[in-house]
C-alpha cells in the first residue's frame, strides 16, 4: 500500500513538472474554429485558420520550440504582463521550429488575429529552422492609432536589429527580455519619433540632419560674435593704451611727438 502511496505522488510530479512552460493548444475543426467573435469565416481563410495553432490569449508566452527555461518563461510572463497593464497594449511572444507552411510574417499575423488577443497589440514571432533563426515583429489594430503611432516600421526594424544579436548566438531569453524593455521604453516616449534604439538597446535621441546643419550655424555664429568682441575689446584696450601714453600726467595735455 505504501509503494502505491509513493507511486502515485510519482505520477503527481511527473504531470505537473514543467507545467508552467508547457505550452496548451487546442484542436480548430470545421465546426469549431476557435476564432474571435470578429473574424469572418471565409473559403479564402478557413484553411489559414484551421493550419493556425490555437492558444489562450492569457498565456502571452508560447514556448513551442522550448528555448527558455521555466523560470525564464515565469519572468518573461511577468514582465510582459507588467507592459500590458501599464500600457493596455497586448503582447505575445512565440518561438517556433514549425511555422505551419506560412511566411513567418503570415505566421505572426494569423497567429495573432486567430486567437482572442485585443484589438491593439504587438506579437513576436521566434522562428528556429534549419537554416539559421528568423525574427519577425507584427502590429494590430487601427493603423492611426497608439500601435502604429508609436511601433512604426523604423522603430521595429531597429528592435529586431538589435535583438537579434543575442537570437543569432543563442541567447533567446536575454533577446526577449531586451524585447519588452525597448517596448516599454518606446510607449515610455509618448511617440516621440526623434528617439532610436543604441547599439546598447537603449533608446536615445536622434538629431535630425536639418538640426545639425541649424545647431552648426549657429554655434559658427556665436564662435564668430565671440571672436568679434574679444577683437574690439583688444582694439579698445590698445587705444585706450596709446592714449595714456600721450598724455601728460601732471599737466593733462596731450605730448607732442616733435
Amino acid at each position: 500500500m505504501r509503494y502505491i502511496k509513493y507511486l502515485f505522488l510519482f505520477i503527481i510530479y511527473m504531470v505537473n513538472i514543467n507545467v508552467f512552460a508547457s505550452t496548451n493548444t487546442y484542436t480548430r475543426t470545421n465546426d469549431n474554429l476557435l476564432v474571435p467573435e470578429d473574424v469572418t469565416v471565409t473559403s479564402n481563410n478557413i484553411n489559414d485558420i484551421l493550419k493556425t495553432p490555437a492558444v489562450s490569449s492569457s498565456e502571452k508566452i508560447y514556448d513551442f520550440a522550448d528555448l527558455y527555461t521555466d523560470n525564464e518563461e515565469k519572468k518573461l510572463y511577468d514582465s510582459i504582463n507588467k507592459y500590458i497593464k501599464n500600457t493596455t497594449i497586448d503582447a505575445s511572444i512565440v518561438t517556433t521550429r514549425d511555422l505551419c507552411g506560412f511566411s513567418i510574417d503570415n505566421y505572426a499575423y494569423n497567429f495573432y488575429d486567430y486567437n482572442n488577443f485585443m484589438n491593439d497589440g504587438v506579437l513576436f514571432v521566434i522562428y528556429v529552422g534549419s537554416g539559421g533563426p528568423s525574427i519577425y515583429m507584427a502590429n494590430s489594430g487601427d493603423t492611426k492609432g497608439k500601435v502604429f503611432t508609436i511601433y512604426t516600421q523604423q522603430r521595429i526594424k531597429e528592435i529586431l536589429s538589435y535583438v537579434y544579436r543575442d537570437i543569432s548566438v543563442g541567447n533567446y531569453y536575454r533577446a526577449s527580455s531586451d524585447y519588452i524593455k525597448i517596448l516599454q521604453g518606446y510607449f515610455n516616449l509618448d511617440r516621440n519619433t526623434e528617439y532610436v534604439v543604441n547599439d546598447k538597446g537603449k533608446i536615445i535621441k536622434s538629431i535630425p540632419w536639418i538640426e545639425i546643419v541649424i545647431l552648426g550655424l549657429a554655434l559658427t555664429f556665436i564662435i564668430d560674435s565671440i571672436i568679434y568682441m574679444k577683437t574690439i575689446n583688444n582694439m579698445k584696450k590698445s587705444t585706450l593704451n596709446i592714449l595714456e601714453n600721450s598724455i601728460d600726467k601732471e599737466t593733462l595735455m596731450v605730448k607732442r611727438n616733435d
